[in-house]
């Protein structure tokens, strides 16, 4: 499995009425669906070299419950041996984060949680640590949950500096501006988002070529240490093996 010192590519697979589908803004009224079965998809991108998967019960952001959890628990079956998965999507509480934990996930990741009460992720266990990965999903460099739909006033970068680096394995920045739009990387606000927090960073949203992976992956030493990659993808800008020759281009 990949050096978790290396830049690291998560392509992503938006789990909505058991569909792999992706968003345009985070609207669910705006989906676009690609695949009918989420674990075809997720072998697809085994074959083509991913070490990782991230995966997003999109309808679960939203309720606050696992509303995809058969097509989900039926990729963890298959491939739980093949590759590393986080996941996000609904995980509100302890017994949510056990539930995954417990079917191989390696990293659940935590969004509207993590707003509306930081200080539970900092009291976990030793056993959780390095396996939450707080989501900010970020408008005008403020807040959003419960799938984007309610919006904060909370600035992304003053709830993170509250979060233990023990207790954290990284912070997902997502741009919502930007995301399924293949408009292309907010680099420099994801960048400095990087630099003024302790926490590993992994950009989201907007990824539209091979070039915004080389940038991104340029700023590996500035803390942004990973990419998800969705509609670039899934609309054939390129392959997820080419993206991953770009990043080893970058790093030889």
């Amino acid at each position: 499995m990949m050096n978790e010192k290396i830049f690291t590519l998560y392509p992503a697979i938006d789990i909505k009425d058991g569909k792999c589908v992706r968003l345009l803004f985070g609207d669910m009224e705006k989906d676009t669906i690609y695949n009918t079965d989420p674990l075809d998809q997720a072998m697809s991108f085994i074959d083509q070299g991913a070490e990782w998967l991230h995966i997003v019960d999109l309808d679960g952001a939203v309720s606050g419950n696992k509303e995809n959890k058969k097509s989900i628990e039926k990729i963890l079956k298959k491939l739980k041996d093949q590759v590393k998965i986080q996941i996000g999507g609904g995980i509100r509480n302890i017994n949510d984060i056990d539930f995954w934990l417990q079917r191989s996930v390696n990293r659940v990741i935590l969004g509207t949680l993590a707003l509306e009460n930081p200080k539970f992720i900092n009291q976990l266990d030793k056993k959780y640590f390095k396996k939450i990965i707080v989501g900010a999903d970020v408008r005008d460099g403020k807040l959003a949950s419960h799938g984007w739909k309610k919006q904060s006033g909370i600035m992304a970068v003053d709830l993170v500096k509250k979060f233990k680096s023990s207790v954290i394995n990284s912070i997902i920045y997502t741009d919502i501006s930007k995301d399924g739009s293949l408009q292309g990387i907010s680099l420099d606000q994801t960048l400095n988002f990087a630099k003024l927090i302790p926490h590993p960073v992994i950009a989201s949203g907007g990824v539209a070529s091979l070039n915004d992976i080389s940038r991104l992956s340029d700023e590996f030493a500035n803390g942004i240490q990973g990419v998800i990659i969705g509609k670039a993808l899934y609309d054939n800008k390129f392959s997820f093996s080419e993206a991953l020759k770009a990043i080893k281009k970058v790093k030889n």
